[in-house]
């Protein structure tokens, strides 16, 4: 299973990064390092090992988080995004493509060691649109998707997975998996609005299980990593084509592999393709004759014999965030696919569902109330929890943070998807912290207790602006999309002996791995205090724009970084305790909590 902490270190860029742990108390008021890039940073990423990976327009570099100097610094690798550089979980490996040829039309796949910025091996140049890679360790293997065309010297045309060995770049096999351009693409993530470029970012991470990786780009595909076969696939339209993430992500429960799209759910023999059920369009439950074409099933999670479905919710369509409708909750029956409970009572909003095994049930919300629902054999609702967000906004606490300066209070009311503007926000994700829940909002926070089924606390900060508003929104829900999708079937890794077996002829850099991992280990064990944390751009009183930071156990707001600016743009080391911040896009600051 690939390890999201790296991928979701991405999506708080917008400055709103949520439920990571710093292990100290204060931060201190100068920079402890200032790294200049000489240009804008398009993207970034903090690896396991906390090393940051930067992509500017002109290369890609990497930052020693001790002292700000550059490692290493790359100018093959021009123009990439997040998608065409992805770090390969438990290795300190780093799975790049370069671009050539006109309108980006070759494409060639290099591993680099990102604590040393060698070059392990570069594999020979293709002919096509790269759309994504995908990093298989456990099976020693990283696999390359193209759109490729007839290029005279023997490559057919098509949409093509390219699989190489992840210790010599050697190609192991070439399968087709469908036609050209058969996969509808969208906007990749920090493409520029002037070039555009597509890819897979719209998809979650296929699932491996064993030998086989099973896609979920048009449906359910199961594909033999050993030979490239496409054993079979069942194909189904995904909810909206012109948002990310339609299909639910794949949730495998013995024999079984369960996907979502086009409205239905569907059962599938995970060894045979045969379809065992597909069930009634989801959006029938609700009694929504004009939405019965287009609800969006977004989530499955099978427990106890029961599938957990929700239907609609926020969006991303690349530039921005929409809440799509129609909204609701049904539980079918794992057996037949049979609706054995619906929530008819959803409104304003719906946010993830999130499984609560401590208490039996599994949570959500929408924009007036906190639900539960049963996981016992027979599903019955646990708990309606009406929103409370308790700390009002006073007199004191609208001169702290700046009402109205920066686009407060009117400006937040106006970006509020909501039937209740008293609340001047609605939920858009839940994420788990520790024993208790963390209820997001676009700048609300609220902490709940599920077995005593109440809340702890609850916090409002203005936005900067209305436009910050919805950046921060967007941010959350991708965060907690990613959290609540952490599900994959169970299979070998890096440390197990299946994925020792992988990557057995690069024992040099694993242990080099091995080293810098225990020195994190030792930092983080040195800290003072320990605490998980959220972070918000607000206004800080007279300090102007900065980072207020919330613990999450106790809602007490007791972290403060002023950042001067109005770049939001930072990300956070859980272990160690540090922001490093994006000053004007160019320059890295990195500040160290006490």
């Amino acid at each position: 299973m690939m390890n999201l902490l790296p991928r979701l270190s991405r999506l708080f860029h917008f400055g709103l990064l949520l439920a990571l742990v710093l292990r100290v108390s204060a931060a201190t008021d100068k920079p402890i390092w200032t790294c200049p890039l000489g240009e804008d940073s398009k993207w970034e990423d903090l690896t396991g090992l906390g090393v940051l990976l930067i992509g500017t327009d002109s290369a890609i570099q990497c930052i020693d988080p001790e002292t700000g100097k550059v490692l290493w610094k790359n100018a093959n690798f021009k123009k990439s995004t997040s998608m065409n550089a992805r770090e390969i979980a438990g290795t300190p490996y780093l799975l790049c493509n370069q671009f050539s040829g006109m309108a980006s039309s070759k494409s060639t796949m290099t591993l680099i060691d990102y604590l040393t910025g060698d070059v392990v091996w570069t594999a020979p140049e293709i002919t096509g649109q790269y759309l994504g890679s995908i990093p298989v360790p456990e099976k020693g293997l990283v696999l390359l998707v193209m759109n490729t065309w007839n290029d005279g010297k023997g490559q057919e045309s098509g949409t093509f997975i390219f699989a190489h060995d992840i210790n010599t770049g050697e190609r192991k096999w070439a399968t087709l998996f469908t036609k050209a351009n058969g996969i509808p693409l969208h906007l990749a993530d920090s493409s520029s609005t002037f070039v555009p470029r597509m890819d897979l970012s719209g998809y979650h991470d296929p699932v491996v299980e064993g030998d086989t990786l099973y896609l979920g780009y048009l449906g359910v595909h199961a594909l033999d990593l050993n030979t490239g076969t496409i054993k079979w696939g069942v194909e189904f339209p995904q909810g909206d084509k012109n948002l990310k993430r339609t299909y639910a992500p794949l949730r495998i429960v013995g024999d079984v592999i369960y996907g979502a799209g086009g409205g239905s759910v569907y059962a599938i023999n995970k060894e045979t393709g045969a379809t065992l059920w597909k069930s009634d369009r989801i959006s029938e439950y609700a009694g929504l004759f004009k939405a019965r074409d287009n609800a969006i099933v977004t989530q499955i999670e099978v427990i106890d014999g029961k599938i957990y479905t929700r239907y609609g919710g926020n969006f991303s369509n690349g530039k921005t965030v929409v809440l799509k409708e129609p909204l609701g909750v049904v539980v079918l029956s794992a057996a037949d696919g049979q609706p054995i409970y619906q929530d008819k009572k959803i409104d304003g909003g719906l946010t993830n569902l999130m499984p609560l095994p401590e208490a039996g049930a599994v949570m959500f919300a929408d924009g007036k109330e906190l639900v539960g629902v049963s996981t016992g054999e027979t599903v019955t609702e646990l708990f309606r929890v009406p929103i409370e967000f308790k700390r009002k906004m006073g007199g004191g606490d609208m001169a702290k943070i700046g009402l109205g300066l920066t686009g407060g209070l009117m400006g937040t009311l106006k970006a509020v998807n909501s039937s209740s503007k008293a609340r001047l926000d609605v939920p858009v994700a839940i994420t788990r912290n520790g024993s208790h829940i963390v209820v997001q909002g676009k700048q609300h926070l609220l902490g709940f207790d599920p077995v005593a089924k109440a809340q702890k606390w609850s916090l409002y900060y203005a936005a900067p602006s209305d436009t910050f508003a919805t950046i921060a929104m967007f941010a959350v829900t991708l965060a907690a999309s990613a959290q609540g999708n952490a599900q994959v079937a169970a299979s070998g890794g890096i440390g197990t002996s299946d994925g020792n077996r992988g990557v057995q002829n690069i024992q040099g850099s694993l242990d080099r791995y091995n080293r810098y991992t225990e020195t994190r280990a030792r930092l983080a064990g040195g800290s003072k205090s320990s605490g998980n944390y959220t972070y918000i751009v607000t206004k800080l009183g007279k300090s102007g724009l900065g980072l207020y930071g919330v613990n999450l156990s106790s809602g007490e707001t007791d972290r403060e970084l002023p950042l001067g600016t109005k770049d939001p743009k930072y990300l956070a080391d859980e272990q160690t305790g540090r922001i490093f911040y994006f000053k004007g896009g160019d320059t890295i600051q990195a500040y160290q909590f006490e």
